[in-house]
Parts: C-alpha cells; structure tokens; sequence
C-alpha cells in the first residue's frame, strides 16, 4: 500500500510540472535531469516512460538539445532526436565535432517549441 501510495504521489509532483509548463505565459524549459530532482520518481525509466506518455497524448512538448562536449554550451535544438546532425559547428570553440546522440543530446521538456529547427 505504501508503494502505492508513492508512486500516485510522484505522478502528481510530474502532473504539477507538466501543468507549470502548458499554463506558463512565456517560454520556459525544464531538462530531464531537473524533473528527475522535482518529481523523485521511483526510477528514470518510470519518469521516462510517463513523460513519454504525456508527449503522445499531446499534454507535454520536447526538444533536443545538443550540447557543446567541452563547454556545455547550447549549440542547437531540434524537435527530434532524428534530427539531431552527426556532425555540427561547436560555435563555442570553433570547431566542427561529432556528435554522440546519447552524450551530447538532451531531452528539454518546454513550454512551446521555440527555435527548434
């Protein structure tokens, strides 16, 4: 009863979030690892699977962003991970670098697609 209990409470933390997200009145983004922090979900492949359900029913919008591996800098966004190029200008150290889709990539939960190519 009490895992139960749990898990109707982590997925009302994630409902919370996502609620913050569709209501806000400009733009704002949360990463997968800052959800993580907000909801404590009993795993991340749980949080995955009910963020992926949200994005399916229409209640929740992803981009992916890539990420400069030297600096963390954001070099671009995309609306699918399919997307993502092999290859791209890390315009913060002004060289072209391969881009590791499981490394560089993240998964941005937003309030609207803005900028995503």
């Amino acid at each position: 009863m009490f895992r139960r209990r749990r898990i109707a409470d982590w997925e009302d933390r994630l409902d919370v979030e996502v609620g913050k997200l569709r209501n806000a009145q400009s733009y704002r983004e949360v990463t997968l690892n800052r959800i993580k922090d907000l909801v404590d979900a009993p795993s991340e492949a749980e949080l995955v699977r009910a963020l992926a359900k949200r994005v399916s029913e229409g209640n929740l919008r992803v981009v992916y962003r890539v990420v400069s591996p030297f600096t963390k800098a954001s070099l671009a966004t995309f609306k699918s991970p399919l997307d993502v190029p092999e290859t791209m200008l890390d315009e913060s150290t002004g060289e072209e670098i391969d881009i590791d889709r499981y490394r560089n990539v993240e998964p941005v939960y937003v309030s609207e697609v803005v900028g995503a190519q």
